[in-house]
């Protein structure tokens, strides 16, 4: 029976999320997920500094004439030696004296018979950047799950560490089924049709920071699938596509239930994409989406990613946008409903307003924004707030 797709993301909480670990350094851990907790070894800044060129002074003196008792540089250490109506000429980056609490930009101020005159009074603190202000020492950096883009690189480069525990990344199949299918390097014939979800999948796997292998297409024989799916148990996660229909007597399901597979679930009350199943055998995620290409992609972006970043031990959730609707629309209620179209001039704009077929690739190939729409929702009107996921192209 065919579960909710609310359901459906609260079996994938249940996958268990790899617990292989391996060192890569900072250059080598874009993309990758952090295994441990990273707590701050050092304040950032380290120490007060100018967050521009200009006097640091004493705020109670900025409306006397100032003398330049030294002029501070980034990287040294200057000593406190002010005396009353002095201050420091500084630049970006160096380190206040203590003696020091303000700074005052050098457009703020001229220079009057060998004396500094401040011409626009500032506040105290004026961009100081005081010791730890961003970062302090001892406080949690980045937690354990946390996906490695640039800017949690640099940070974790801010605080002098080069080398850091990471999952190690999932090594990933992609199969397909049908004898019907050719591969696009092959010749097909006008009834023949050639397989594109292979090279979709990976595709979008790419995109998401995943490589993978494609491996081949299962033969519609089942001692022949078996043994193809046997062989594939070294890997973290297979993805299928096709033969997996509710009421089908494939040979995809009965090859992963032969090989020990333990269903999660299979259909979700989701348009398009209802036949998805998820299952894991031993210690291998098995996801195995629709054969129609658009059913695939759909299932594969809403629960295949979330099913993967779960495996891979990864805090992950849909990046959801709200968005308004361009038009109204009547929709089958009971579930899902998907719709894909595009977001331009702040409204959403679904594609030849709704009406296309799961096993079509075009919608995929103009749309830029992926609807989702509950399933007790049967009808969306113009200027409508909906919510959905943008699409990486």
């Amino acid at each position: 029976m065919a579960i909710s797709f609310l359901e459906a993301l609260q079996k994938i909480q249940t996958i268990l999320p790899t617990n292989k670990i391996i060192k890569l350094s900072l250059n080598q851990a874009l993309g990758k997920v952090l295994a441990k907790d990273i707590i701050a070894i050092k304040n950032l800044p380290s120490f007060d500094n100018s967050a521009m060129d200009g006097y640091a002074i004493k705020f109670s003196e900025q409306k006397n004439k100032l003398k330049v008792a030294a002029q501070v540089l980034a990287g040294h250490l200057q000593e406190p030696i002010l005396k009353e109506n002095e201050c420091y000429k500084i630049t970006t980056g160096a380190k206040v004296p203590s003696d020091a609490d303000t700074i005052v930009p050098k457009e703020n101020c001229s220079k009057k018979d060998g004396f500094i005159v401040i011409n626009q009074e500032v506040k105290k603190g004026n961009a100081l950047r005081q010791k730890g202000e961003e970062v302090k020492k001892g406080q949690l950096l980045l937690q354990k799950g946390e996906i490695l883009d640039a800017a949690k690189i640099a940070l974790l480069a801010s605080q002098g560490i080069w080398e850091i525990e990471v999952f190690k990344p999932l090594k990933i199949a992609i199969i397909s089924s049908g004898d019907e299918l050719k591969e696009p390097w092959q010749e097909a014939k006008e009834d023949e049709i050639y397989n594109i979800n292979a090279i979709n999948i990976q595709m979008y796997l790419k995109k998401m920071g995943f490589e993978s292998e494609y491996i081949g297409h299962l033969k519609d024989n089942l001692e022949e699938a078996i043994a193809t799916i046997a062989s594939l148990k070294e890997y973290d996660v297979i993805i299928s596509s096709g033969g997996v229909s509710l009421g089908e007597a494939d040979f995809t399901k009965k090859a992963f239930l032969a090989n020990g597979m333990k269903e999660l679930f299979h259909g979700v009350r989701i348009k398009p994409g209802h036949p998805i199943m998820l299952g894991v055998m031993d210690n291998t995620l098995v996801i195995a989406l629709p054969g129609n290409p658009l059913a695939a992609i759909i299932t594969f972006l809403l629960l295949g990613q979330m099913a993967l970043f779960q495996k891979q031990g990864a805090k992950f959730t849909l990046p959801l946008q709200k968005v308004k609707s361009a038009v109204s629309l009547q929709l089958k209620g009971g579930r899902v409903n998907t719709i894909l179209g595009n977001f331009q001039n702040g409204f959403f704009y679904p594609y030849k307003n709704n009406k296309y077929g799961s096993g079509m690739i075009m919608p995929l190939v103009k749309s830029n924004f992926l609807a989702i729409i509950d399933e007790g929702i049967y009808e969306i009107k113009k200027n409508q707030e909906i919510e959905g996921i943008f699409l990486c192209s």
